[in-house]
Order: C-alpha cells, then sequence, then structure tokens
C-alpha cells in the first residue's frame, strides 16, 4: 500500500525549489525549463510539471504566454495586499487565542517553544526564517478555528519570499524577535488589544523592509 504520508518525488523538488525561490538563489522572472530542471534532477519532464504545478498553487510560480513557468513577480501593490491579508487573519486568530484562560494557556505552550528556538537560532537567518514562518503559522493554528489556517495557507507561499525579504540584517532579527517577544507576552496576559497592536506596528515594518529589499533588487538589476 502506497504511504500517502511521504512526500512523492514531485513533491521533493519543489520542495527544493521553492527553498531557491524564498532565498532568491532563482529570482523573480527566472524561466524554469521543464528539460534542464529534469536533467538536474535525474527524472523525466512528468514530476517536474507537477512540481511546478505545486509551486504554482503555492503563489511561487506562475506560467505566461511564450515563456511557460517562471518565478513570480510580486507588485508593491500585491505585496501590500498579501500583508494586509495576513494581518487580517492573524489578528482574528489572536483576539480567538486570547478568548479565555484555556486558550492562553494552549497558545503559550504552542508558541514559547518556537520563539526560544528563534532566539537561539539568531545566527542562523536560514533556521530563523523557517521558525519565524512556524510562530506566525501557529498562531492561527492554535486559534481553534476551522476557517483560518486553510485561508492562511494560501498566502503563504509568497509570505515565506516577504518574510525572507525583511528579515536580512542582525539589527533586522533582533528587532523581529523582540516583537515577537511582545507579542507573546501580550498573548500570555489574555490583552488581545496590545498583542493586535504590537502585531500591527510589526507587520507594518516587515512590509515596509521587504518592499525596500525589492527596490534595491531592481536597482540592481536595472544598474
Amino acid at each position: 500500500m502506497e504511504d500517502l504520508s511521504r512526500p512523492s518525488f514531485a513533491q521533493k523538488i519543489a520542495r527544493v525549489l521553492a527553498d531557491e525561490i524564498v532565498e532568491r538563489r532563482l529570482p523573480p522572472g527566472r524561466k524554469l525549463r521543464e528539460q534542464a530542471l529534469a536533467e538536474r534532477f535525474g527524472t523525466s519532464r512528468a514530476p517536474i510539471r507537477e512540481a511546478l504545478y505545486l509551486l504554482g498553487q503555492e503563489g511561487l510560480v506562475e506560467r505566461t504566454p511564450r515563456r511557460g513557468a517562471v518565478v513570480k513577480r510580486y507588485s508593491p501593490r500585491e505585496v501590500e495586499e498579501v500583508y494586509r491579508i495576513r494581518l487580517t487573519l492573524e489578528e482574528m486568530a489572536l483576539r480567538r487565542a486570547c478568548d479565555g484562560l484555556g486558550m492562553v494557556r494552549r497558545a503559550v505552550a504552542a508558541l514559547e517553544p518556537i520563539l526560544e528556538d528563534m532566539e537561539a537560532s539568531r545566527k542562523d537567518a536560514r533556521r530563523y526564517h523557517e521558525l519565524n514562518v512556524l510562530f506566525h503559522r501557529t498562531l492561527v493554528e492554535v486559534s481553534g478555528s476551522p476557517v483560518l489556517p486553510p485561508v492562511y495557507t494560501q498566502i503563504e507561499g509568497p509570505l515565506r519570499m516577504f518574510l525572507r525579504l525583511s528579515v536580512m540584517s542582525r539589527e533586522d532579527v533582533e528587532k523581529s524577535i523582540g516583537d515577537h517577544r511582545r507579542i507573546l507576552e501580550a498573548i500570555a496576559g489574555g490583552d488581545a488589544e496590545r498583542a493586535a497592536r504590537i502585531l500591527g506596528a510589526h507587520e507594518l515594518d516587515g512590509m515596509n523592509r521587504a518592499l525596500e529589499a525589492m527596490r534595491e533588487e531592481d536597482r540592481r538589476a536595472t544598474g
């Protein structure tokens, strides 16, 4: 019997390519040629097509006329829209997480170990990024909502790109850790309003850093 819990070869390829897209080793606009990828991964084109389809579903790849599959390029307006959607979903999750002592304890128990790992990984940019993504995903999941997690999943692909761009320097990491610590402290106190204010400022700051990083990429590409 097939083990459905194990990722398929196409899913493994998609994960490798997703990491390269998030880390900008495959930059926006880069064409993803099926034959070249098939040769790289030592496979036929069928798993490559499936992998590119999966990446398209995540919002990391798009198909364009005459060019085929390319790494998706997001406009500043699209970045802002994704961040606004994210903030709305996470604010809703926060309010649910702060709704009673039982929910607060559940949220703190889930988030505190992640934050501790974030603090311990402050010198490992890639690991810190993974934990940053996990912290926010977990916040949505512990809300207990059956609606929020699947909606959040739909924007998580581009969010991974934007979050990586928004936390590049050591100063960014320290600021990010401080924000997450204060968000968690507000949740622990059951103060949804304070947690939402800190989260809103955190999201705005991160969005602005991501947009500036994208502008710098464009300047380097054209200069």
